[in-house]
């Protein structure tokens, strides 16, 4: 009886972090991957288009189709690398930079507006159980949870 109670706390706690992720990714956060992207150039300066697609942690041509679609935007600009033309040189523009910021502004604010309901003590009690859930996730499910990840993509690419 207590194992069954047991796994029906879990599960409500699951659906309940799924609440959350809806929360965070669509409510307050209007478009997750463009803004990792502009943080990611933001704050490294200018990068070759390989270690932007390392850093977001997606396939080059991914990569590729993402930023044609920002450099369409005027967010952000392309160039080869003066000693290796393979190698292209991603830059944000002002215009990139200017919505960065005031992405980053808006972020600030919901991230406050989101956690305002706990003490200081709960949201270290909270981060500390999150990190121990997520190291135990990576340990336990890290490389099956990528391969997984990879093929749900590689079945949208086909």
């Amino acid at each position: 009886m207590q194992e069954n109670e047991n796994l029906e706390q879990k599960t409500r706690v699951i659906f309940l972090m799924e609440k959350y992720a809806h929360y965070i990714f669509h409510r307050f956060f209007e478009k997750p991957g463009r803004d990792r992207a502009l943080r990611i150039l933001y704050d490294s300066g200018t990068i070759t288009q390989k270690t932007f697609a390392e850093k977001m942690s997606i396939r080059p041509s991914s990569a590729s189709d993402i930023l044609a679609k920002m450099e369409s935007e005027g967010l952000i600009t392309r160039a080869c690398h003066d000693d290796d033309k393979r190698n292209i040189n991603i830059t944000l523009t002002e215009t990139g930079k200017k919505i960065t910021e005031e992405v980053s502004l808006k972020q600030q604010s919901a991230v406050k507006q989101m956690m305002l309901c706990l003490t200081a003590e709960e949201l270290t009690t909270l981060e500390t159980l999150m990190n121990k859930l997520l190291a135990d996730w990576d340990y336990k499910f890290g490389e099956e949870a990528k391969c997984c990840l990879h093929e749900k993509k590689r079945g949208k690419e086909e």
